[in-house]
């Protein structure tokens, strides 16, 4: 024997069989799938469902009630299940916790859903269902259903409205920008932060693009939550700049109009990576007098001597410097062994411009905003310096 549940008006043919070398024949069998009827007030057990709302806009949620009433006379304690429906586009979020009430003739038990759509449109919610009693096995050890009643709930149409002037985002939202630091040294990294908080659909909410003017700029994927989007900016630059305003427009759920909220433009100081300048003495001369003028020749000698003195000063200066370069870039090396932490290590090499580097750089900046997991040897580094700069 089977049991099946049809979902729709069906004929069962007839089929042949053998039996003892006779052909037998069943006969033919018409189903017809009627609509369920509705329990109605004054029924021993009533289900409904109620929406605060039957229009919406896309990305609003709404409150879903599901009612199941039972008559206080009843004496049996049967339990009961419910089975709420499944639509194409809608999302029916269960409350944890369900309330207990009472009126004249009925005990009332009341589950809160809160539902969202997917897509914009008219939705047609079937009857939710009720089993009520237990379901055993027969004797033959199929699932008899004698002793299981089903209640059908009324069904529902539902309105979502799209959103107006091609927006996508639904809520009520506030938007700010944090950086961590207004002044940074040139090749050293500004970290901005935009977050926006409130309530609504944060998964749709698109990144944002930056772009400023000679500046370096690494972005992170961006993170939500319930109630927070976030996205993260490393920020490198050459001279002063200024970060933008950033401007989100939505849907407001408190005006039921298209509103626009903006954080503001954030100045940021780049001091210059210079060397320590010796400073300039000051010659005091006397005023001259006309009268004082030495000779013509005299004047051609002191000429001379001043060439000299500049050529010589040159000379020794470009020594100074050739000599210095290693030195610097000694410390340097020293510097990247000492360094902790790919994030350190990039600071030091971004400044340096260097082609051989450019390879480790995407690695750390990968380590760094992405989360892999690159690993750098500090050797590679430090043979690609001293090939540069050829130190022994």
């Amino acid at each position: 024997s089977y049991i099946f549940k049809p979902a729709k008006s069906l004929n069962i043919p007839a089929y042949t069989l053998m039996v003892d070398g006779d052909k037998q024949s069943t006969r033919a069998i018409e189903i017809t799938l009627k609509n369920p009827s509705q329990a109605k007030v004054g029924d021993d057990y009533v289900l409904q469902i109620e929406a605060d709302r039957q229009t919406f806009f896309l990305g609003d949620e709404i409150n879903l009630k599901v009612i199941f009433k039972e008559k206080k006379s009843l004496t049996s304690n049967s339990p009961v299940s419910i089975a709420m429906p499944e639509v194409k586009d809608l999302l029916f979020i269960k409350n944890q916790k369900s309330t207990q009430s009472t009126d004249d003739n009925y005990n009332i038990h009341t589950l809160s859903y809160r539902l969202s759509a997917d897509n914009f449109g008219t939705f047609n919610i079937p009857s939710a269902v009720a089993s009520i009693g237990n379901q055993n096995n027969n004797i033959f050890g199929n699932l008899s259903t004698a002793k299981i009643r089903k209640i059908h709930s009324n069904p529902l149409t539902l309105t979502v409205k799209p959103l107006p002037d091609a927006l996508r985002i639904f809520g009520d939202f506030n938007i700010k920008s944090s950086i961590d630091k207004t002044q940074a040294t040139q090749g050293k990294a500004v970290n901005l932060t935009v977050t926006i908080h409130g309530k609504g659909n944060f998964e749709d909410i698109q990144k944002f693009s930056l772009d400023i003017e000679g500046a370096t700029i690494y972005s992170d994927e961006a993170e939500f939550s319930y109630n927070q989007w976030q996205q993260k900016f490393a920020i490198v630059g050459g001279q002063d700049f200024v970060i933008p305003s950033f401007k989100f427009d939505y849907f407001d759920k408190i005006t039921q109009s298209k509103k626009s909220i903006a954080t503001k433009p954030i100045s940021i100081q780049i001091k210059s990576k210079k060397g320590v300048q010796k400073p300039i003495k000051k010659i005091d001369q006397k005023p001259s007098n006309i009268n004082d003028n030495p000779p013509t020749n005299n004047l051609k000698y002191y000429y001379l001597l001043l060439g000299i003195a500049i050529g010589a000063f040159i000379s020794i200066l470009f020594v100074a410097l050739k000599n210095k370069q290693p030195s610097k870039d000694k410390s340097l090396v020293n510097q990247i062994k000492l360094a902790r932490g790919d994030k350190a290590l990039f600071d030091l090499l971004l400044p340096l411009n260097m082609l051989s580097l450019e390879a480790i750089l995407q690695q750390l900046e990968a380590n760094i905003y992405k989360n892999a997991q690159h690993k750098i040897r500090k050797k590679d580094i430090i043979n690609a310096i001293k090939f540069e700069h050829k130190i022994n």
